[in-house]
């Protein structure tokens, strides 16, 4: 009978102390409450809550203070929260500001069973983006951003020319003869191209020239290189041409307003113009088309990405929700209801509009070099973008050969490395 009872006891205890265990962790998990940062472009952290409704519901344990900041506002803040020690959980991040953050932000790598499984769901490019200095993820990333070609169509018909068959496989010569019989064939419109006034875009015909702004490691400028001199004579004989209109880079018109009045052919501009276009052009008919190739095909990668951090309060709940957030499934709905491009190589998304543009855009951005990400997240070339676009219009104006500027923009961005 000692036995028995000594037996009953130990069995009582050990019960006890597993239901104090699990009640324990059941307290846990109820107190686990998210600070999540956003910022809207436009309805994002409306979706954000919708897309992650589901994982919200399985998860009772884990609640969501979303913090929703104004972006004029929102880098500031982070900044300030980091340095005070207080950062959210959970935070939306572009990639200006990943570059300057990253040596912050907590590496997804300890978190998931198979990081280099995760990396390649993602475009190349966007991985580069969000690698710290030692190799590791830092941030999954989500929507993706990239520069193409917009085209009037109605414009292109009124040549006699179909847009889509050409375009296949034009290059920029064969572009140049094409867009002179557009303008030609449309008495209100005047020019063949708007390139937006940014070096960020002046680098999608750079890139495209096999032009580099850096080094091959990024510690220093190589501005002066074949491919840029190719891609700053190509700007120079394409405004010298009236096929690009001056007044972008050297007045202050800006390019999609001139496309949305019908006065140029085609537009180089970024994938959100997409829902400006949907929204504002009612007078001809337009469309996304590969850009012409130069030496290579090539766009310019750029988007957001969500972190979390190293000195937040709770890592592994923050982990877990970025996890699922960022997976197949839940990517692909937060971008069809955003109207972005997904930076995962596995979605295949129906937009309520547009799809065959967004996936245009996508194609553009797949064949862009990794390369491109590791130049505009260095934080040192990025001091130095004013200063390139001041020296472009310098050679558009005649006053530098594209080698001077060249040159001075290497003397002068190499500063920024010291």
């Amino acid at each position: 009978m000692k036995k028995i009872s000594l037996l009953l006891c130990a069995l009582i205890l050990a019960s006890t102390q597993l239901f104090a265990a699990g009640a324990q962790e059941t307290a846990a998990k109820k107190d686990v409450t998210l600070s999540v940062m956003w910022f809207n472009d436009a309805n994002e952290s409306e979706v954000f809550m919708n897309t992650i409704a589901d994982y919200l519901a399985a998860n009772p344990n884990v609640k969501v203070d979303l913090q929703v900041v104004a972006y004029s506002d929102y880098d500031q803040k982070l900044k300030m929260m980091i340095s005070g020690g207080n950062p959210p959980d959970v935070a939306r991040i572009t990639t200006n500001t990943l570059s300057v953050v990253v040596d912050s932000l907590e590496p997804i790598d300890g978190y998931v069973s198979d990081i280099e499984a995760v990396k390649n769901s993602y475009l190349p490019s966007m991985v580069a983006f969000a690698l710290n200095k030692d190799g590791k993820l830092a941030a999954y990333p989500t929507e993706a951003t990239a520069n193409g070609m917009l085209v009037n169509k109605t414009a292109f018909d009124n040549a006699g020319i179909d847009v889509d068959a050409v375009s296949k496989t034009w290059d920029w010569a064969e572009w140049e003869t094409i867009a002179k019989k557009v303008v030609a064939a449309n008495p209100k419109m005047n020019y063949g191209l708007a390139l937006d006034f940014s070096a960020h875009r002046f680098s999608t015909l750079l890139y495209q020239q096999n032009g580099h702004f850096l080094n091959a490691d990024q510690t220093a400028m190589d501005f002066n290189n074949p491919g840029t001199i190719d891609a700053l004579n190509l700007v120079k004989h394409l405004q010298d041409t009236n096929l690009v209109p001056k007044s972008v880079w050297l007045g202050s018109e800006n390019p999609a307003e001139l496309f949305q009045a019908g006065l140029v052919a085609c537009h180089i501009g970024g994938s959100w113009n997409i829902n400006t276009y949907n929204k504002n052009v009612k007078d001809f008919e337009w469309k996304v088309v590969p850009m012409p190739k130069g030496k290579i095909n090539s766009s310019v990668p750029g988007g957001k990405f969500v972190a979390s951090f190293k000195g937040s309060a709770n890592k592994v709940e923050a982990q877990k929700l970025m996890a699922a957030f960022a997976d197949k499934e839940h990517t692909a709905k937060y971008c069809r209801d955003t109207f972005n491009l997904s930076s995962r190589v596995d979605t295949q998304i129906t937009y309520p509009s547009n799809s065959a543009d967004f996936e245009t855009f996508l194609a553009e951005l797949k064949t862009t070099p990794a390369f491109t990400a590791n130049e505009w997240k260095n934080t040192s070339f990025s001091k130095a973008n004013s200063y390139i676009k001041e020296q472009i219009a310098q050679v558009l104006l005649g006053n530098l050969t594209p080698e001077q500027a060249a040159e001075n923009v290497n003397a002068k961005g190499n500063t920024y490395f010291k």
